[in-house]
């Protein structure tokens, strides 16, 4: 129960610092707090489980992981500059995931045809959910979204603006991801990053 009012708290307060700095409101699927990304019965060992991660380890070669090249220069595009702006900023890359990638094509296109935008879709499911459902190895996956910006650097550059999104994109223990991109009929653009740890 505490998790829950401090996660709720996190995101009101987001949303209310995005308000009063002008921000973009496409962005109000904000960030659960990053312990709302571990479920409850590995919380408290979460930090104990991060703590020795390596990020130049090799990578295991699991079928769940779903290695490979994003779909299409959008795609490859927002991974780009997902992984410039972590180099940026002293991070490694993160891993390409073709199951995280369909997540997260699945969720952009789901947030248009459905009608909401927020992490948790109308059937209550969170976006490690969503990930393990596309075959992912676990549900230890955090999520941004945007909709609206018409080009992959205006998108990146909104999350990079805004506090929240910029933190998740900048977790140190992140070690895959896939991105997606959806257009409705009236050419509005949905995006997303799907971002997973890799824990031992």
């Amino acid at each position: 129960m505490k998790t829950w009012g401090r996660s709720w708290f996190c995101r009101l307060a987001a949303v209310l610092s995005a308000l009063l700095a002008g921000c973009d409101l496409s962005l109000l699927g904000i960030l659960p707090d990053p312990t709302d990304l571990l479920n409850v019965d590995t919380q408290s060992a979460a930090s104990d489980n991060l703590s020795g991660f390596d990020a130049s380890a090799p990578i295991p070669d699991d079928d769940c992981l779903g290695l490979g090249e994003p779909e299409d220069a959008t795609h490859q595009a927002l991974l780009e500059a997902l992984n410039d702006f972590r180099a940026a900023n002293g991070l490694p890359p993160l891993v390409y995931s073709r199951r995280l990638e369909a997540a997260a094509d699945a969720q952009v296109r789901d947030l248009y045809e459905r009608d909401f935008f927020a992490h948790i879709n109308p059937d209550g499911e969170p976006p490690g959910l969503r990930a393990l459902d596309a075959g992912f190895c676990h549900e230890y996956v955090g999520e941004n979204l945007a909709a609206g910006q018409k080009t992959v650097e205006a998108a990146q550059q909104a999350w990079e603006n805004s506090p929240p999104h910029r933190q998740n994109m900048l977790e140190p223990h992140y070690r895959y991801v896939g991105v997606g991109v959806y257009q409705d009929p009236t050419g509005r653009m949905y995006w997303a990053q799907e971002m997973a740890y890799d824990l031992p």
